[in-house]
């Protein structure tokens, strides 16, 4: 296990040192490119705080391999249903995709070293 620093100050996030890369869909959305990131089921439990931090370690570790792009978490939601942590303005788009459309555009990997 690893914790990475948060960019404000708070308490950083803790990654699993075993699984430190993942699998993304790099994607243009209306000429905004998105880095999603498809997470594990329980993400949707945790506290919006922890969501958020590991967000921004997804964001990090993407600029530091040079990507492009606004890091989002998808998960499923238990129901079949894509459940996701993005800003605002791709909520519109994430609601009219889903996991299958994530997994077939899986196209880079993301390392968090």
């Amino acid at each position: 296990m690893r914790e990475l620093p948060s960019v404000d100050g708070t308490r950083g996030i803790v990654l699993d040192s075993a699984t430190p890369s993942h699998q993304v869909a790099c994607v243009t959305h209306a000429g905004q490119d998105v880095i999603i990131v498809p997470v594990d089921s329980s993400f949707g439990l945790r506290p919006a705080a922890e969501q958020a931090r590991t967000i921004e370690a997804f964001q990090r570790c993407a600029a530091a391999s040079g990507m492009a792009g606004t890091a989002v978490a998808v998960w499923d939601d238990g129901t079949g249903r894509m459940a996701f942590r993005a800003p605002p303005p791709l909520h519109e788009f994430l609601r009219n995709i889903d996991i299958v459309y994530v997994a077939t555009a899986l196209n880079r990997e993301l390392v968090c070293d």
